[in-house]
Order: C-alpha cells, then sequence, then structure tokens
C-alpha cells in the first residue's frame, strides 16, 4: 500500500465552483499532505481543462454537480488523455447511477462529501496503489442491492448480518436484534470476510461496484 508521502512530488487539481469550499478542502489537504504536495484550484470545467494542457497534474479532485458544467464529459474526457491521473470525485450525491456512471467515465474513486479526513487519506493511497475506492458511507445505502444479487455466496444468515454491520450496528446490538449471542454474530462476521476476502466496511463497498451489484 502506497503512503501518504508518496504524494510529495504531485501536483493536485482540485475543482469545485464553491471558493470557499474549495479553499477549505485546500486547507485540509494541506495538513494531511507532505509539504512538496502542490494544490491549485479551479472553479470551473473550462479553467481546469486549460490547466491540464499546460500543466502535469498527478491527481485531480473534483465536485459532480456544478451549474452549468458537464463534469462526468470532463472526466472522460481526462482519463482519455491522461492515463495515470487519479480521478476523485468528492460529492454531495449519493445516487447509485450517478456514482457507477462516474466509474464508467474513468473515476478511481468517488467519497461523499461528509467523510472524514482519514477516509480523504485513504482515498489517496488506495488509487495511488491502482484500486478503486468508495467512501464507507456508502455501504449503508447499498447494503440491500447487495443482498438481493443472484450471485452472492454468502448464506441468507450472513446475508442478514452484512446487512446490520452496513447500518453500522455492533456485534452486542446485532446479536440482541437476532436473539443470538455475540460469539455467533463473531463466527458470521469472519465467514462472511473469509468469502468475500474483505477486511472493512469500505472494502465491502468496492466489492459491490467491482461486481455491479447494485
Amino acid at each position: 500500500m502506497y503512503s501518504i508521502s508518496d504524494i510529495a512530488s504531485s501536483r493536485i487539481m482540485l475543482v469545485d465552483d464553491h471558493v470557499l469550499v474549495a479553499e477549505g478542502f485546500r486547507e485540509l489537504l494541506k495538513r494531511m499532505l507532505p509539504a512538496g504536495a502542490v494544490i491549485d484550484i479551479f472553479s470551473s470545467v473550462e479553467t481546469a481543462t486549460a490547466a491540464l494542457k499546460t500543466m502535469s497534474y498527478g491527481i485531480l479532485i473534483t465536485d459532480l454537480i456544478m451549474p452549468g458544467q458537464n463534469v462526468m464529459s470532463f472526466i472522460t474526457a481526462c482519463r482519455k488523455q491522461y492515463d495515470e491521473l487519479i480521478i476523485l470525485v468528492v460529492s454531495s450525491s449519493m445516487d447509485s447511477n450517478g456514482i457507477k456512471a462516474c466509474f464508467a467515465a474513468g473515476a478511481n474513486g468517488y467519497l461523499s462529501k461528509a467523510v472524514s479526513p482519514s477516509e480523504i487519506k485513504l482515498a489517496l493511497e488506495y488509487t495511488m496503489a491502482g484500486k478503486k475506492f468508495v467512501s464507507a458511507d456508502l455501504a449503508g445505502k447499498l447494503a440491500d442491492n447487495i443482498f438481493s444479487a443472484e450471485n452472492t455466496v454468502l448464506t441468507s444468515k450472513e446475508r442478514e448480518v452484512l446487512a446490520l454491520i452496513g447500518a453500522g450496528k455492533r456485534t452486542k446490538e446485532i446479536a440482541e436484534t437476532l436473539f443470538v449471542s455475540p460469539i455467533t454474530i463473531m463466527t458470521h462476521k469472519r465467514n462472511i470476510m473469509r468469502k468475500l476476502d474483505l477486511h472493512s466496511v469500505s472494502e465491502l463497498v468496492r466489492y459491490v461496484f467491482n461486481n455491479n451489484l447494485f
């Protein structure tokens, strides 16, 4: 896994039409990233597109919904022209079809604007390592769709436990809900992680995207 220190020489493009939001995000990134990282802010797709033609960027972080801006086309064009560019979408939109469209267009990661700084850091590390990333707060929204999929390898009880995990329930709470012991729930958890080869809620969400389960 790459670490955040590997971004030291990267130039980051931040695209958001809300200047104050963008400035706040830049300050957050500055505290998180090594001193060598450069973060440039652009308030429109047009200015960002022009900058990409004259400057080399390693990471693009963009909002999805900006009035008068076709961000999806921008993502598609960036992926076609800049193979190595890491593209992260950070948006308040939680629409599953829109999220799928972003990945189809070439995005490497999708985060909601409600995520914590630690998850932004994790997103950068995952995408730098060539992996897809979706913020964990999408898990609850997508859980029902995961468990209705025909190709799941989980038993009905495991799907039920996983749904409660996705909803943010702790082991004791799940045990009380299902009228079983916490030890039983822990066993189900181990089986779920083993069968899906997953180790966190974030990995669960990525499993959903990779297997088209929603």
